[in-house]
């Protein structure tokens, strides 16, 4: 991924979203955005103590 330009990984993005609506009923999306969100939130936090753990080593 790190070679990855933003634009691509724009275009990968929109393509796994593509590729998990199909077929599901609107109340499944919600349940996998929400899944999805709350991924998202838990990795911020890990990178936000990773950061913080750098900076304490100094």
């Amino acid at each position: 991924m790190n070679n990855c330009s933003p634009e691509k990984l724009a275009l990968i993005a929109t393509q796994i979203a593509i590729e998990i609506s199909k077929g599901k009923s609107i109340e499944q999306l919600n349940t996998i955005k929400n899944v999805i969100n709350q991924i998202s939130s838990v990795l911020s936090t890990i990178i936000c103590e990773r950061i913080n753990e750098k900076f304490d080593k100094r």
